[in-house]
């Protein structure tokens, strides 16, 4: 199952730099991004960095255990080869989760933040899934946390901005996020 969303992000390209964001992405600028967002840390292990993420999607709580497969400015990609997903809180499973984030040119100076995830469950977990809408509960997160990050990303621009004396982009301080249904 893989699901991306793609949103507008109203800083130039040129002035974005995933790698650097997503290794600093504080704990409590993750769970601001989402409302099913519970924790996040970043790790360093035989000189690979990594995140490990909690996430309570659609009933199922997930923990991830990321390591960094590549990442520049232009994006990242992060696998997680041994997350364990809790389906009802209650019932482990196993799974492979595959995240990645690039931005991409928009127009008009603007640009776009494409999120990636892929998730891999056995034949039979993947038949169960379905009949518990767990592909709905993931494409509606992915959609909500793209916007979430992409404001984040905004914000933080837009606070560099000021410290050396810039123009802020309209909008780009905004401090509320709004999630779709």
């Amino acid at each position: 199952m893989k699901t991306s969303h793609i949103t507008p992000l109203r800083v130039p390209r040129n002035e974005v730099d995933l790698e650097e964001w997503i290794f600093s992405l504080s704990d409590e600028d993750y769970r601001a991004a989402s409302p099913q967002h519970r924790a996040a840390g970043f790790t360093r292990s035989g000189g690979v960095r990594g995140s490990i993420n909690v996430e309570s999607i659609g009933g199922t709580l997930i923990i991830q255990h990321y390591r960094e497969v590549a990442a520049d400015a232009g994006g990242f990609e992060l696998l997680s080869e041994r997350s364990r997903a809790y389906l009802f809180h209650v019932v482990p499973v196993r799974a492979e989760v595959r995240w990645t984030m690039t931005v991409e040119s928009g127009g008009n100076g603007a640009s776009q933040l494409r999120c990636t995830v892929e998730l891999n469950l056995s034949p039979l977990l993947s038949l169960l899934s379905a009949t518990i809408a767990t592909p709905f509960f993931i494409r509606r997160h992915v959609r909500n946390e793209t916007v979430g990050f992409a404001r984040d990303i905004e914000r933080k621009h837009a606070a560099r901005q000021a410290e050396q004396g810039g123009a802020v982009p309209r909008g780009a301080a905004a401090q509320s996020i709004q999630f779709p249904a």
